[in-house]
């Protein structure tokens, strides 16, 4: 999206998503915001619910998603913003730190659901955000050993139950396909 472009989204950033009704040339709905985006979509699709019985069940999801969220800021800031050898260092180990704690901890509350999904018995958004994360980490050099060493039953039988899971087999697909467009 070039320049002017970006000055003409509702906040003047992006992520945007529009939506077009198939006989329009204007969008019908523009939301901004990732967060926004992704809990629409998921709700959209299935993922979040979207009835007031399902108030505990997405509070529950955006809790998973909080603490995802709160440790790939570690990561970013260990890869990408720690400058000096010793900031980064010291990032790194906060980072260890807090990756080994969500991992003993989602792992608990994995078992504790007994479905190997983090909330209910189907995918959710939390478990598509989770599963990504934990992938996205195992990218970090070392924290794949930490990764190896600290998954414990609940997180292996929720990678399974994911990867066995017909709609998430086709997203990954997808995204495979889709990462390969934005590499060109």
């Amino acid at each position: 999206m070039d320049p002017a472009e970006k000055s003409q989204t509702p906040f003047g950033q992006l992520p945007v998503l529009k939506e077009f009704e198939s006989d329009s040339t204007e969008p019908s709905f523009i939301l901004t915001e990732s967060d926004a985006i992704q809990r629409y979509l998921a709700a959209r699709f299935g993922l979040y619910g979207t009835s007031p019985a399902d108030v505990r069940s997405n509070a529950q999801q955006d809790a998973v998603l909080g603490q995802c969220n709160d440790v790939m800021v570690l990561m970013f800031q260990a890869l990408y913003i720690a400058k000096a050898e010793e900031e980064k260092a010291a990032a790194f180990k906060k980072l260890g730190v807090a990756a080994i704690h969500l991992l003993k901890k989602h792992d608990e509350l994995l078992l504790r659901n007994g479905t190997g999904h983090y909330v209910g018995n189907k995918t959710t958004l939390a478990d598509i955000v989770a599963y990504m994360r934990l992938e996205r980490l195992a990218t970090v050099p070392f924290y794949k050993e930490i990764l190896e060493e600290h998954v414990g039953e609940g997180l292996r039988k929720f990678q399974a139950t994911l990867e066995l899971d017909p709609a998430f087999k086709r997203y990954q697909e997808g995204a495979v396909a889709r990462l390969a467009t934005y590499s060109r």
